[in-house]
């Protein structure tokens, strides 16, 4: 089995660091360790980790941030990385649709990144048009706030891979 990749992909603003930023990797992390996915920053107003303050109430301080970072498992990116394998954009929106368990059969031959937009517009045009799947994760098109899908998507791939 390859490794997913969770990707936030930061749909606030790009020039200026704001708390609702650190909030989500600090929540993203503890679910990326929990479930062995890695963690990337996309479009992020950082350039690398020294400009992240990672301590926090959330995640014990910033540990499964530190450890995914010690293991290479934490990237800053611009732009999609070929290590990533195949983009899937998440969304209750999808156009074209893969299911949960159809990701985890990609698995089982490639890495997957699967891209999670911050913020209440989600995902901007642009990323959905280049991923090659949209993945609906509860498959009913509801709608979830970021925070319930950065810990959903990862927990289901995970449990979905175990069966």
């Amino acid at each position: 089995m390859k490794r997913a990749t969770l990707i936030l992909y930061n749909s606030y603003d790009k020039k200026r660091w704001h708390e609702a930023h650190k909030r989500a990797i600090a929540r993203a992390a503890p679910v990326c360790y929990a479930y062995d996915f890695n963690l990337a920053i996309m479009d992020f107003p950082v350039k690398d980790i020294n400009d992240i303050n990672i301590k926090t109430t959330i995640g014990e301080e910033g540990k499964y941030l530190e450890y995914l970072i010690e293991k290479n498992r934490f990237f800053i990116v611009d732009k999609f990385l070929p290590q990533f394998g195949i983009p899937i954009a998440t969304t209750s929106k999808p156009e074209k649709v893969i299911s949960p368990k159809e990701v985890v059969k990609l698995l089982n031959k490639k890495p997957v990144g699967l891209f999670v937009g911050l913020g209440r517009h989600g995902l901007p045009k642009e990323i959905l048009n280049f991923c090659k799947f949209h993945l609906d994760i509860t498959e009913k098109r509801v709608s979830l706030e970021t925070c319930t899908a950065i810990g959903i998507i990862p927990s289901t791939i995970y449990w979905l891979s175990k069966r």
